[in-house]
């Protein structure tokens, strides 16, 4: 609320002075001071914490304290301003601040970190190059129901004053985790702390999760993504060309030592990881055998940076499998990636949709991936159209032939909805790709205008924030930007619909109500949003009214 205060003081003051002129006896007696918020905020930013397992019936807690770092932190801000930065119910809505002059030539980059409480930690790092609206989703692998494609195990030993017996932890094959993962700790390794001071504790609790190369909803739930932007090379610096990864495998290890987090071993841990046989070596572009080079790298999931550690040659275990195995004494994220650098032009990607003129709504992806179906970009998308186009900038260089695949999120879960074929991406420069959408509902175009009242001034915002609006009748979710009070949505006549909002830091839900363009509709509040419906037959619109009030405008 620190921008609107700021404005509403201004405003309030010009009022009085203004009316004082006119010899007003009580200057603000029925007025209400009108302020668009738009300015306030810049590169509008949606983020979703989802269970990367769709399956699963564990919640997102209802408050989550995300952390932002990096060197765009300080022009961060959540939506009405400030940066208390809590996911409610899933959804964090952050912007820039005025302040910010964010363009290609001078980008903002900043970090997200998420820990839950049963799930592995993960961070993403975002670089904003323009003041358009985009979305990220953060899938969260939960210990207990991991996604396809991942394993995870969680284990207490028992230790001496942090000095520990001979241990291992292991993940095992199964499912659609063809693969398995161990980590090895030898007799008499004390456990340190992040200043190198040993643990004094007589338990230890370790939660290891492996990230397999074989489910698209693994991939797209990977510690720290596949941009190599925020890393630091094996010189020591940073790749300031940027780039991304290719992976052959990941593994997220979180040890508790009492109540202390463990971060350095007093003698070396091996890890070892089992290598998919299929997996494709993108530097080669043949199936990744024996005697293969891989990098190592660490992440440090709270601040999203990666630093490259050494390699490891790929070899076979005693049970036949290929397998890395590297020797670590900190603790972090750790992952088997190959690099490669970024092209010199970029890649616009243009969408068709045969047969179909309106956008459709919903929850997509665009990804550009390896020929073995490896992310190495990812871009959400709210709706999709005939003839949208967009530009994919750090296209990776010397990973042989990409395609692009776009996908729809529902619950989570990513689903394939179109593919092109494998092409050059430096030499290409445009590629079509087709979505596999046969038909789309009858929609009618939605006018939403939602308006915040003050309780205790004569005081009316039209804020800018996200819309969450959920199909209770399909159960799909789809977000929209409100810019000054204002946004529009397809909605679908007859089915019922809710409407969620974020703003400073405070959530804000209508009821379930049935979308009826014969008859109005009253929107009942659960939380504080509450409002009407009306149909233009002229238009062949609804104009959905709402308001939802702001208890401290101070």
């Amino acid at each position: 609320m620190k921008y609107l205060s700021r404005i509403l003081a201004a405003a309030l003051l010009c009022a009085v002075l203004m009316l004082g002129m006119h010899a007003c006896k009580t200057p603000t007696d029925n007025l209400d001071l009108i302020v668009n918020t738009s300015a306030l905020a810049k590169s509008p930013v949606l983020v979703r914490l989802v269970n990367a397992n769709a399956s699963s019936t564990t919640s997102i807690p209802n408050n989550v304290a995300v952390s932002i770092s990096g060197p765009g932190a300080g022009l961060v801000q959540v939506d009405g301003g400030g940066t208390n930065f809590t996911a409610s119910n899933g959804i964090l809505p952050l912007s820039l601040t005025k302040s910010a002059n964010v363009s290609p030539g001078n980008p903002v980059t900043f970090t997200l970190y998420v820990a839950v409480n049963g799930f592995a930690p993960t961070s993403k790092t975002i670089t904003l190059t323009s003041n358009d609206v985009s979305t990220v989703v953060l899938p969260l692998v939960e210990y207990a129901h991991p996604v396809d494609g991942t394993a995870a195990t969680v284990k207490t030993n028992a230790i001496s004053a942090g000095t520990t017996s001979a241990i291992n932890v292991n993940t095992t094959a199964s499912g659609s985790t063809t693969e398995a993962s161990s980590i090895s700790i030898p007799a008499g390794t004390e456990l340190q702390d992040a200043n190198g001071a040993v643990i004094s504790s007589s338990q230890l609790k370790t939660s290891v999760v492996y990230f397999g190369t074989t489910n698209t909803n693994a991939y797209s739930a990977f510690p720290g993504g596949f941009d190599a932007t925020n890393a630091i090379g094996p010189n020591g610096q940073k790749l300031t060309a940027g780039g991304s990864f290719v992976t052959a495998g990941l593994m997220s290890i979180n040890m508790v030592a009492g109540n202390t987090e463990v971060k350095h071993f007093s003698k070396p841990v091996t890890v070892r990881m089992q290598i998919n046989q299929n997996l494709v070596n993108p530097q080669t572009h043949q199936k990744v055998k024996t005697g293969d080079i891989i990098p190592i790298w660490s992440l440090n999931e709270k601040t999203g940076q990666w630093t490259y550690e050494g390699t490891s040659a790929v070899a076979q275990d005693e049970g036949g499998k290929l397998v890395t195995t590297f020797q670590i004494t900190h603790l972090s994220a750790w992952s088997a990636n190959w690099y490669g650098s970024v092209c010199s032009s970029p890649l616009t990607i243009n969408l068709r949709i045969p047969n179909i003129s309106q956008p459709v709504t919903g929850d997509y992806q665009i990804a550009l991936v390896t020929a073995n179906n490896q992310p190495v970009n990812t871009l959400n998308l709210n709706e999709v159209k005939d003839g949208y186009t967009t530009t994919v900038t750090g296209v990776p260089a010397g990973m042989g032939d990409l395609k692009v695949i776009v996908y729809s999120r529902s619950n989570g879960e990513l689903k394939e909805i179109g593919e092109t074929a494998a092409f050059s991406a430096c030499e290409q420069g445009s590629v079509n790709v087709t979505l596999n959408i046969v038909s789309v509902p009858s929609y009618i175009k939605t006018n939403i205008k939602i308006t915040a009242r003050c309780t205790n001034k004569q005081v009316v915002a039209y804020p800018s924030a996200w819309l969450t609006i959920k199909d209770v009748t399909t159960g799909t979710t789809t977000s929209v930007y409100m810019a000054d009070g204002l946004a529009s949505s397809n909605l679908i006549d007859g089915h019922s619909y809710s409407i969620n909002t974020v703003y400073s830091g405070k959530t804000y839900n209508s009821a379930a109500f049935k979308l009826d363009k014969s008859s109005g509709v009253t929107i009942p509040e659960v939380d504080g949003l509450s409002g009407t419906t009306s149909y233009s037959s002229a238009t062949n619109t609804i104009d959905v009214d709402a308001t939802f009030m702001l208890t401290d405008c101070n």
